[in-house]
């Protein structure tokens, strides 16, 4: 008798739903004879209760008359939902278009949002001046919405948010109005702005698109990753919400609900690994050096365009998922790597379907990743404070229990079956109220910074719970720095509730969690963030009471370039997201010493660059040649500075290992990976690690000290070199002991070091 297969069989493939037929789209709103607006914004349509229900298309309409309607005059409209412009041609004259063209010294974007998917009731207006150069943009709430005939419809909202020159798009409020022409469907459009105090201006609009911007996704993928995933079949997985429709969604599909007319490349490849070598894995420099190779190619100025890429593995190993690269040069927020053998993959225990429950992981780590990429902060750290003043976008709170593709599933209460039971896969409002309608600038690939004008909320005094304690400290007998050399920080998270607290070990290392606050004496308070955000698996660990983790981080530079480039004083201090509390460290107060060496004030300019900072945080970047360059005369001019520790250790570490770089060979990108010089890096890295430990320990700091020098020994024992592998470890060791490390982290560098 056979084996009975208990395993779920999977749905045939489902198409997309259209949206006129998913229950989440409002494509129409009914007006009432008996009340002005029986159906406001999003708030009726087929389906609700005490709403004539008329089973027609609303676009286009059928030959007139309707049978069987209610209530002449007919008062019904179709959706009004998109993106406007201020019309630049003359209108239609009696023997037909004119189209002469208007010279406009100004341009207008309208994005009007009450209808369609997931509707903000919202309405935004995008100004810009070419004579003098200004902007302005405004978000206002939608306060009425009225259906006064067929296709004829009346808008108010009140202004909530300015940023710019107000003096562009002066007023209170704004009046949105579509109506019909001839036709059944809606031919005319214009706004008008106006206010107690401030002239009435009414603006002709064109409409452009059901969709706020348009964006193109490419996908490419590392020959010896899985193939990507880009869609999902929503009910290929038994948990799932039950009024979740079923379909087969996919990149586009999220992220046109989400408001953007998205596209596929057509430029989709497959990136041979022939020659990279027996290293198949990435590194932050790696994955970074592509990135900026692959887009250098293409444009260095923002654009609504995101690459993703799929590749195998990171150096890290299994539990890093992916990672939004957010510091490519001047242009942020480009592009984002799924790491496809690693924890993603992983089934939770007694899943009935692992392979839908993969591929829906999969699906939500891209999607997740690519919402980085549109400057979204993940669902838990959105209340993280800045300092430097003023509110340049609406005050947000942490949502560590959303249903959202920027949460966890992990994260949630009940975990990921709970997460995926309720999941509707989709952003939430805030998000979506974020993505469509703030200035497109913090919004755009390749514009602002990662969470960048995201206006964080206060931290109040009383959501601090005195579990836990932050510190700031160099980890070095004093707090004074050479000039050139970069201000390495170490921070500790010590468990201070009294009981053992579970807490998530990658905490104040992955940059998801943590911003620091760099102010030069008196001056103004500059935000530093991490030039790269990893996606990991959950590790929580039990920490013990008056137990800490660690984390180090250069401080000097952040995705904004160098914060500490300047001899003087300076003021850092660092806040963590604890999920239900901000929790802000002591201050550390460091001085950077003058140059006494002609020689450091001829390589500063070369040297305080974004490339050489790049390269600095990354090990080494060998696409970055100018950079590389100058980083090698710091080695050769400034012998035994710490700034020459530093530009070693970044020269050395690519020559470690087989280097892959995204490079272009016969018309297509291939994978190539230059042979490691075992013996020249180690040279340089024993010169840099082991000729003055206790000098390398400070600069560094004691985490990448001795992880440096754990890379070294597992390089040349790799090589065959085990006594030289030995010898670097007992150094390693060595230094340790004199340093008072913690007794737990010199016995693993024992046991490595017996191992070897």
């Amino acid at each position: 008798m056979a084996k009975k297969n208990n395993t779920p069989e999977m749905p045939a493939t489902t198409p997309v739903m259209p949206d006129e037929q998913h229950p989440d789209y409002q494509a129409y709103t009914y007006g009432d004879d008996d009340a002005e607006a029986a159906a406001q914004a999003g708030g009726a349509g087929p389906g609700i209760p005490g709403v004539p229900q008329i089973p027609i298309p609303m676009e286009p309409f059928p030959d007139l008359p309707f049978p069987n309607l209610p209530n002449l005059p007919l008062k019904i409209c179709s959706a009004v939902s998109g993106r406007y412009k201020l019309r630049n041609v003359l209108p239609t004259g009696p023997n037909g278009p004119i189209g002469v063209p208007i010279f406009n010294l100004t341009s207008i974007t309208v994005r009007v949002d009450v209808d369609r998917f997931y509707p903000q009731k919202r309405i935004s207006v995008q100004v810009s001046r070419v004579l003098p150069r200004s902007t302005a943009h405004i978000i206002a709430d939608v306060t009425s919405d009225k259906c006064t005939g067929l296709n004829r419809r009346r808008i108010e909202a009140v202004i909530s948010y300015r940023e710019g020159n107000n003096a562009l798009i002066p007023g209170e409020r704004l009046l949105f109005e579509a109506s019909r022409g001839l036709g059944a469907g809606y031919s005319n459009y214009k706004l008008t702005v106006f206010g107690s105090a401030t002239p009435t201006k009414t603006y002709v609009l064109d409409f452009v698109s059901q969709y706020f911007d348009d964006v193109e996704f490419e996908v490419d993928k590392v020959a010896n990753a899985d193939d990507p995933t880009t869609e999902y079949q929503t009910h290929s997985h038994p948990n799932h919400p039950a009024s979740l429709p079923n379909e087969t969604i996919s990149f586009e599909t999220v992220y046109k609900r989400a408001g953007f007319n998205a596209t596929m490349s057509p430029n989709r490849s497959e990136i041979p690994i022939s020659g990279a070598g027996a290293n198949g894995t990435w590194s932050d420099s790696e994955m970074h050096n592509a990135m900026v190779t692959y887009w250098s190619r293409f444009s260095n100025l923002p654009q609504w365009a995101l690459w993703v890429l799929f590749a195998r593995q990171h150096d890290e190993g299994y539990s890093l998922g992916g990672i939004m690269f957010d510091d490519i040069g001047p242009n942020h927020r480009q592009g984002t790597s799924i790491f496809t053998e690693s924890f993603i993959k992983d089934v939770t225990p007694g899943d009935t379907n692992p392979d839908a429950w993969r591929k829906r992981m999969v699906f939500w780590t891209a999607v997740h990743e690519m919402g980085h990429a549109f400057n979204l902060a993940h669902s838990w750290q959105k209340a993280m404070s800045t300092p430097d003043g003023g509110h340049p976008w609406l005050p947000l709170v942490n949502q560590p229990e959303a249903r959202s593709f920027m949460n966890y599933p992990f994260f949630v209460s009940g975990k990921e079956r709970a997460f995926f039971s309720n999941f509707e896969f989709r952003f939430t409002n805030e998000e979506l109220l974020f993505m469509r309608h703030a200035p497109r600038r913090f919004v755009q690939m390749g514009n602002e910074n990662w969470f960048s004008n995201h206006g964080f909320e206060e931290p109040r005094q009383d959501m601090f719970s005195g579990r836990f304690k932050l510190e700031v400290r160099p980890n070095r007998e004093n707090n004074t720095y050479s000039f050139l050399e970069p201000v390495s920080i170490e921070l500790k998270l010590t468990n201070t509730s009294g009981l053992p607290l579970a807490l998530d070990e990658h905490l104040l290392q992955d940059g998801g969690h943590i911003i620091l606050f760099v102010q030069k004496d008196s001056g103004t308070v500059k935000k530093w963030q991490p030039m790269i955000v990893r996606c990991h698996d959950e590790h929580k660990k039990m920490l013990a009471d008056g137990e800490s983790i660690y984390g180090t981080h250069i401080v000097s530079a952040s995705t904004s370039g160098w914060l500490i480039d300047e001899p003087g004083f300076y003021n850092i201090q660092a806040g963590v997201d604890m999920v239900d509390e901000v929790l802000l460290s002591n201050v550390l107060r460091v001085f950077v010493a003058p140059s006494t060496n002609p020689e450091e004030n001829k390589l500063a300019p070369d040297y305080f660059t974004e490339d050489v900072s790049r390269a600095l945080v990354f090990d080494g970047a060998p696409a970055l040649y100018k950079a590389m360059d100058t980083l090698q005369e710091v080695t050769e001019r400034l012998p035994g500075t710490a700034a020459s520790l530093h530009a070693t250790k970044a020269v050395a570490a690519p020559l470690l290992k087989p280097y892959k770089k995204l490079e272009q060979k016969d018309g297509s990108l291939v994978v190539e990976a230059s042979k490691p010089d075992i013996d020249k890096a180690a040279q340089l890295q024993t010169a840099a690690l082991m000729s003055s430990p206790d000098k390398a320990a400070d600069t560094f700091g004691h985490i990448d000290y001795f992880k440096s020098m754990e890379k070294l020994a597992d390089a040349l024992n790799d090589s065959g070199q085990k006594a030289e592998a030995k010898k670097v470890m007992s150094s390693s060791i060595a230094t340790m002991k004199s340093r008072d490390v913690l007794s737990e982290v010199i016995q693993q560098a024992e046991n490595k070091a017996k191992a070897l």
